[in-house]
């Protein structure tokens, strides 16, 4: 049995899409060059998305439970040092705010607060999803 790589199917169909989109403009608005080069880019990304999902290189192969357990570790690690970067970065832009008064480390710090904010509630959310579903 294969199993196809779903990220690339879901990629290829949103290039199409969005060539479909710039198409639709293109006849709404008349003929503008921006639309036609955003048509033609898209449905190269989307022709060679399909292709790379449709290939063998992208068939996935079966994992035992030692690569299912490295691979969610890794995951796990790679969002603590993401979520604790951005924390850093956001009381280091408070620190700015606090001595400078600059607007911009103002926006930068409750831009950070924000993405570290949205990780937790992606993190509490699958938490729920999974705990109800396993």
């Amino acid at each position: 049995m294969k199993i196809y790589n779903k990220r690339s199917f879901g990629g290829a169909v949103l290039c199409l899409f969005l060539a479909l989109c710039c198409g639709a403009a293109l006849i709404v608005t008349g003929f503008q060059m921006k639309w036609l080069t955003g048509m033609v880019v898209a449905l190269a990304m989307g022709g060679v998305e399909l292709w790379w999902a449709l290939s063998r290189q992208a068939q996935l192969p079966r994992v035992d439970e030692r690569d299912e357990a490295v691979s969610r570790k890794s995951a796990w690690m790679a969002f603590r040092v993401v979520v604790t970067g951005c924390w850093g970065a956001s009381m280091a832009a408070l620190a700015v705010y606090a001595v400078i008064r600059t607007p911009a480390a103002l926006v930068v710090l409750v831009t950070l607060a924000a993405v570290v904010i949205a990780a937790f509630l992606a993190l509490l959310g699958a938490n729920l999803y999974y705990e109800k579903r396993m």
